[in-house]
């Protein structure tokens, strides 16, 4: 749920392009002098609404109540999740029943938003105002971010961009992003830890955007450094991202190493968990006397479905010796042990893997033998 949430905030957060009538208080964004004067408090207005009847919970477990906002000149529209317990003033009544003419804010280190209406069985609807902090907008300044537009401070305020977030990214390396990758940095929770932690396990310098989907994919420094333990060092960051979603995890490079497949390249350890070639099942193919094949043809097994058992069920009516390519081959052409033991009993001696496929591929045709 937490995914659906930013994903709504990014997509609604935007301003009309062309030239909009923007809301009383907004300021065009620019790029950006310090200063350390007092700068006046932004405000927006604008329309709400709010269901209290589906909450969610993020990461930390804590319920939140989905509210949309959208300002009085209707150019700017913005999803987001509040903490209940965040919401300052709001009655129990609006969770489940009617309540008419609350009165409830919400403080963040952006500015405060204060929101008028009434709730009918959870669902709740009214007018806004945020007001900005002065002493948080002239501090902005002072970090690098000037003049920036109501509708930017909004959403500062929404997903939390803290200062110290932002003096934090600086000292890390990441001064006076644009406004854009703060929003994303905070929303995907790349934090200054991160962004340390990642460079004193090798990872310097890494652009925002590849900061973000490793974020987004939940490569974390712990998770790398697992990786690193394990064996594998100096992958990229696409193949960061490619272990977490394909589950190319340091248990799985272990039992590989075990079994005398080191230093496996990123590409076979994706395939390998793609087509789900487990070291069980590699174990389990060395007893029936495939030990130690290629991963290539590992895999092939795998796409061809040449399984233990069914080696096993082949070697039961009679194909003891025989090879991979065979095998495959068989598993082509649909040739199992049932196959032959029909085929025998309308007269055809097969006594090896070519003979039955010769027969699979031909059929009847295919002459018999004495």
């Amino acid at each position: 749920m937490r995914i659906l949430a930013v994903l709504a905030l990014t997509l609604l957060a935007v301003q009309a392009a062309g030239a909009a009538v923007l809301p009383v208080g907004v300021v065009v964004p620019a790029y950006f002098t310090s200063t350390t004067a007092q700068a006046p408090a932004a405000s927006v207005r604008g329309d709400w609404t709010a269901d209290t009847r589906n909450t969610w919970h993020d990461d930390d477990g804590e319920p939140r109540v989905q509210f949309n906002l959208r300002s009085s000149a209707g150019d700017s529209r913005w999803g987001f999740g509040v903490r209940l317990r965040e919401l300052t003033g709001l009655p129990g009544s609006a969770l489940a029943s009617v309540a008419d003419n609350v009165q409830f804010s919400w403080t963040r280190e952006a500015g405060t938003f204060r929101f008028t209406g009434s709730f009918d069985a959870g669902r709740g609807a009214g007018t806004y105002t945020f007001t900005s902090d002065p002493a948080y907008v002239s501090n902005l300044a002072s970090a690098g971010y000037k003049n920036l537009s109501s509708d930017d401070l909004v959403r500062f305020a929404m997903i939390d961009v803290t200062l110290a977030h932002i003096r934090g990214l600086a000292q890390a390396g990441y001064a006076r992003l644009p406004v854009d990758d703060l929003v994303r940095s905070r929303i995907h929770k790349v934090t200054p830890e991160m962004v340390r932690d990642l460079a004193a396990i090798g990872y310097q310098n890494v652009p925002v955007d590849d900061l973000i989907r490793l974020a987004i994919h939940g490569a974390t420094p712990a998770n790398i450094k697992a990786l690193q333990d394990a064996g594998i060092r100096g992958s990229s960051v696409e193949d960061l991202i490619r272990y977490r979603i394909h589950k190319v995890t340091p248990e799985l490079i272990r039992a590989l190493d075990a079994r005398g497949y080191k230093n496996v390249p990123a590409e076979d350890l994706v395939k390998m968990r793609i087509h789900k070639v487990t070291p069980e099942e590699m174990d389990q193919l060395k007893t029936l006397g495939f030990g130690g094949m290629a991963i290539d043809d590992l895999v092939k097994f795998r796409i061809h479905k040449v399984t233990p058992e069914y080696i096993k069920a082949m070697k039961d009516v009679g194909f003891v010796t025989v090879s991979e390519d065979q095998l495959v081959r068989m598993r082509i052409h649909k040739v199992d042990a049932q196959f032959v033991k029909d085929a025998r009993a309308d007269g055809y001696a097969l006594q090896s893997p070519s003979d039955a496929v010769e027969l699979a591929i031909h059929g009847p045709r295919w002459r018999r033998k004495p």
